[in-house]
């Protein structure tokens, strides 16, 4: 029985399905059923005479796939494996395996998953030179592989991706291309692939035999990709060198182009009838999810832009609420705030898994989640962890930990066991020594990290890690002796050398925030930089925990209040997990929907990030704006605090935050303002 496709499409989604174009791009605005039009063009292709065997389909995820490919043989009978369907790396795999001879590699080869890579490619590192890794200004080899595979992924030289990401370590550029060398070589020998060499083989094999390409170009008479716009450099390559004839039928929105950090180009889409003649450009643009309040000022947003296509969303529901701008006056307030209306949308009939509260990133939602564990909400975080149970924020807490109570092996150990070739049993000897050559010697055991009877028991590879370790804990022991107003026992000159790395005047320690500062940039900024390809944005978590914990002075209270918070965690999360507050980044966000949305922290070098506004990087910014407002279906709440709480001199002082230039590109008839908290007193400690 044949489709009546007119019947089951909108106009704009069935002119896109019968396009009859053989180079069809496909603008799917958010919420306009992007996976349903891809879903009938397969079935439109099948109805009107094309194999099976002759359609593929790329996407992102095998559970894209899977999905429509179960869909197609719902409405046509056509079984899954009558297609070629799958990711690029899927699809990429079955080519070479079945041309395994044209790239000299065997049918059988291995594909090596993230762990086996890193333990190969460290042995190249080692074997090549292996006082490398002793250095401790050069990276990991787990961050130089991330650094090659973004080289391949982007089609960039290794010299200019280190440049551009990476300009610490712009020194190595021989290194990783000399230990690259040898890891191709040894891959090689043992028959065995990664998943970047999966699309680079597959390119190559493309484009370096003519009778495959002439081959597969004519075979496939129609190639779908699906989020056309979260194409890299390779992706696109591969697409067009296999569209010999610009057989492809593309569906993405350039304004959810938002992965430009792991390689994605919006240029591929924007560019996309340059390459392409007679590219017949069609939009969807009735949206099924938002209100039509929520779509204008989605689509301000896109006017902002001014950049890639333009597009209008129209709402297919009713009238519904205009969207808020929350003004608070500072982040506690911003989550009372939430907290609080939570308590409205319970009544209104929203349980808690309907609501959703977007950051730009994972440490914006510190305060909140301060708060949500203090009045028992359950919540979960998407694809994350909990501010406080992530690894590099344990280790700043740590060397708090430590640094305020000496007898906390447990801290101890943790902060010993990131330094090279120190596991738990060594790091428990020499807290053991530690403490030894204290009671001997009548001093404080973190004087004595620099003992000679101590340095003689720290691995050979660990002692230059040591060094500025204890001078950092050093530090920190001194400040929380400074603010608990023991002058006598604080070493000025340790302030004044710490005053000079942070390139600052100050001479005093006024809050666990500086001694978190101290932390940071004494040692633990070149860890993060040398293990870690998102340094960055550990850095920013660090930073905002350091901004937090400036309203206290005490140091024990800040841990333990910490410590009892994650208590509380634990409690919370065995409460309810069916029914629980969803918070999530935006790019996490993408692709799902949420009856309610809060968006927090709408301040400038907040949400755009100051990172992105000083790279110039502010349009993608824009479109994760876009991204975050597009998953709201009847209510969206952009919030912002118009201050934040500052220490100097043991005062509290207001630091005022502007608001998003986001939201001040929006015409204000579009949403309804409220002021919470603004008058309320803001001269508290914790």
């Amino acid at each position: 029985m044949a489709t009546d496709f007119q019947k089951e499409l909108n106009e704009h989604q069935y002119l896109a399905v019968s396009s009859p174009s053989k180079s069809t791009l496909v603008l799917a605005g958010a919420g306009t059923g992007k996976t349903r039009t891809l879903t009938y063009r397969v079935a439109w292709l099948l109805e009107h005479g094309v194999a099976p065997e002759n359609i593929l389909l790329l996407t992102f995820t095998n559970k894209a796939a899977k999905e429509m490919l179960s869909r197609v043989e719902a409405i046509t009978g056509f079984t899954s494996d009558n297609f070629h369907g799958g990711t690029f790396h899927h699809i990429a795999q079955k080519f070479l395996r079945r041309h395994s001879d044209r790239l000299e590699i065997s049918q059988n080869f291995c594909i090596l998953d993230d762990s086996d890579s890193l333990s190969l490619f460290s042995e190249c590192v080692k074997e090549i030179d292996y006082g490398f890794l002793k250095n401790k200004s050069n990276p990991s080899p787990r961050v130089m592989l991330e650094i090659l595979s973004y080289s391949i992924n982007t089609q960039e030289l290794v010299a200019n991706v280190l440049k551009q990401k990476y300009p610490y370590f712009g020194h190595i550029s021989p290194y990783i291309i000399s230990f690259s060398s040898t890891y191709q070589r040894k891959k090689s020998e043992q028959n065995v692939l990664d998943y970047d060499d999966l699309l680079l083989h597959f390119l190559n094999l493309l484009q370096k035999n003519n009778d495959l390409l002439s081959f597969y170009g004519n075979k496939f008479c129609s190639i779908l990709v699906d989020e056309y716009q979260d194409t890299n450099e390779i992706q696109m390559r591969i697409v067009d060198t296999l569209a010999v004839d610009h057989q492809i039928f593309a569906v993405g929105d350039d304004a959810q182009c938002i992965y430009a950090w792991r390689g994605a180009n919006i240029k591929n889409i924007v560019e996309f009838a340059d390459r392409h003649p007679d590219t017949n450009i069609l939009k969807i643009e009735k949206n099924y999810r938002s209100t039509p309040q929520i779509l204008l000022l989605a689509n301000e947003i896109q006017v902002s832009e001014r950049f890639g296509y333009e597009k209008t969303l129209s709402s297919a529901k009713a009238k519904g609420r205009l969207p808020f701008l929350i003004k608070t006056a500072d982040a506690r307030q911003q989550a009372n705030f939430i907290i609080k209306r939570l308590t409205g949308l319970k009544q209104d009939g929203y349980k808690l898994s309907d609501v959703a509260i977007l950051y730009r990133a994972h440490y914006h939602s510190l305060e909140l989640q301060m708060e949500l564990m203090r009045y028992g909400i359950p919540y979960n975080i998407t694809s994350g962890i909990r501010f406080f149970e992530q690894i590099h924020i344990k280790d700043i807490l740590a060397m708090l930990r430590f640094a305020n109570n000496s007898s906390d092996s447990r801290a101890f150990i943790k902060i010993l066991c990131r330094l090279p070739k120190l596991g738990e049993k060594t790091a428990e000897k020499l807290f053991h020594i530690l403490q030894s050559q204290a009671d001997l010697k009548n001093k404080h055991p973190i004087n004595c990290l620099e003992e000679e009877s101590v340095l003689a028991k720290v691995p050979n590879l660990a002692i230059e890690y040591w060094w500025p370790l204890a001078r950092t804990l050093k530090k920190i022991h001194a400040g929380i002796k400074y603010m608990d107003g023991t002058k006598d026992n604080h070493p000025a000159t340790d302030l004044f050398e710490y005053a000079a790395q942070r390139d600052t005047e100050q001479t005093e320690v006024n809050s666990v925030g500086d001694l978190i500062t101290m932390a940071l940039h004494g040692e633990y900024i070149f860890y993060l930089q040398k293990n870690f390809n998102n340094s960055n944005s550990r850095q920013d978590d660090v930073e905002s925990l350091a901004n937090f914990a400036c309203k206290f002075n005490d140091t024990t209270t800040f841990l333990n209040q910490v410590a009892l918070m994650q208590s509380e965690t634990t409690e919370t999360d065995m409460t309810s997990p069916e029914d629980q507050l969803r918070l999530t980044t935006v790019h996490q966000a993408k692709g799902l929907e949420f009856p309610v949305v809060f968006i927090i922290n709408l301040t400038e070098n907040n949400f755009p990030l100051k990172r992105a506004i000083d790279e110039g990087n502010v349009s993608e910014e824009r479109r994760l704006f876009y991204v975050a407002v597009t998953r709201a279906k009847d209510e969206l709440y952009m919030c912002y605090p118009y201050q934040s709480q500052q220490v100097n001199k043991n005062t509290i002082f207001a630091l005022p935050l502007q608001k998003s230039r986001f939201i001040s590109e929006i015409p204000e008839n579009l949403y309804e303002v409220i002021s919470f908290g603004i008058n309320r007193p803001t001269n508290f400690r914790r």
